[in-house]
C-alpha cells in the first residue's frame, strides 16, 4: 500500500511539472505602456497549444477590427520563450486608418510579455510589457 502511495505522489509530482506541455494554455498579461496614444493595449490575453503548435492573440486593437482572436504563427524560440507576430489592418487612427505590425515575446517561465509595434507610416515606435497569469479563457474560432 505504501509503494502504490509513493508511486501516485511520485506521478502526480511529475505531471504538475510539466503543465505548460499538458494542454493548452491562456495567459492574460497586464501591459504597461511606453507610449500613451493606444497602439500597446493594457491587457492581451495570449492562447498557445504547444500540442498542437498553435498560437493565438487578443487585445482591444484586434477588438477594434474583428470579434475573434487572431491566430500568430508558433514560433518557438527556446524551452519557455516564444515570438508571437501579428498585423492589424484599418485601425481607426487620427489619419482616418492606419496598420500596425506587432511583435510580442512571451516568456512563460518569467509570465511575463514584451510586445513592440511598428505603425506603418509614422515615426513613433511603442513598446511595452508586463506580467502575465494563467487564466481559463479559451480560443475559439
Amino acid at each position: 500500500m505504501k509503494t502504490l502511495i509513493k508511486a501516485v505522489i511520485s506521478a502526480s509530482v511529475v505531471f504538475a511539472a510539466f503543465p505548460v506541455l499538458a494542454a493548452p494554455m491562456t495567459y492574460d498579461c497586464a501591459i504597461q505602456s511606453y507610449e500613451k496614444h493606444g497602439w500597446i493595449s493594457p491587457r492581451i490575453l495570449v492562447f498557445v497549444d504547444h500540442d498542437q503548435e498553435v498560437a493565438g492573440v487578443m487585445d482591444s486593437v484586434i477588438a477594434s477590427t474583428q470579434n475573434t482572436p487572431m491566430i500568430v504563427p508558433y514560433d518557438v524560440r527556446s524551452k519557455q520563450r516564444m515570438r508571437l507576430t501579428w498585423t492589424v489592418n484599418n485601425i481607426d487612427a487620427r489619419s482616418g486608418s492606419a496598420k500596425a505590425s506587432y511583435s510580442a515575446t512571451l516568456d512563460e517561465r518569467r509570465m511575463k510579455l514584451s510586445i513592440s509595434a511598428r505603425v506603418h507610416g509614422w515615426d513613433n515606435r511603442p513598446a511595452g510589457s508586463g506580467p502575465c497569469k494563467r487564466s481559463n479563457i479559451k480560443l475559439t474560432k
